[in-house]
């Protein structure tokens, strides 16, 4: 096994388990974000300037002295501080960050290079290991006759015996003549 996995088989289990982690600490850091900016546009607009007395002829329906809808608004708009315009958000993390590993789990002996240890094949392996395919002869004394000898003897064989004749004569010497002879045995 590599270097490269035995790292990935450590590391890949602790980013699937941090990854639940991080998402929450995504939502509370949005959310605390947008928690703070709302408090500090909402003290700009209260302002040293503003007391809560600015705000006290905006009052419920329900309270004693409301005056009810029709009147003139009493409230002027402002436009924003121009420190507001100015505002810029965080740059973005990049998304394919890949998570850090503390360094307490990485071994020692492993180094983060992957290095090729070896690089070498028996000459046709890019062509693959194929099928290997082994057939005695029909019987024996097989090799050492001729082919008119085999002929003749095919004439009396029985389909077995053609059968494995032309099997064997097709994966050792391919005599046409044998051949041929074999396909005329097994013809009914």
């Amino acid at each position: 096994m590599g270097t490269a996995s035995v790292v990935g088989l450590l590391t890949a289990p602790l980013s699937l388990a941090r990854l639940p982690l991080r998402m929450t600490l995504r939502v509370w850091e949005f959310g605390l974000s947008s928690a703070a900016e709302a408090a500090r546009i909402g003290m700009e607009l209260l302002g040293p300037e503003r007391s809560a007395s600015d705000f006290a002829q905006h009052r419920a329906p329900s309270h004693p002295d409301y005056g009810g809808n029709g009147g003139a608004p009493v409230a002027e708009r402002q436009e924003p501080p121009a420190d507001f315009l100015d505002f810029e958000p965080p740059p973005p993390e990049p998304p394919d960050a890949p998570p850090a590993v503390p360094d307490e789990l990485i071994p020692d002996h492993v180094d983060e290079e992957v290095v090729l240890v070896a690089e070498a094949a028996e000459a046709g392996a890019e062509d693959g290991a194929g099928p290997e395919l082994h057939v005695d002869a029909p019987w024996d004394d097989y090799d050492q006759m001729t082919a008119t000898d085999i002929r003749d003897r095919l004439a009396a064989a029985t389909a077995v015996e053609a059968a494995a004749v032309e099997l064997y004569e097709a994966t050792n010497k391919s005599r046409r003549t044998v051949l041929d002879a074999a396909e005329r045995a097994l013809k009914p």
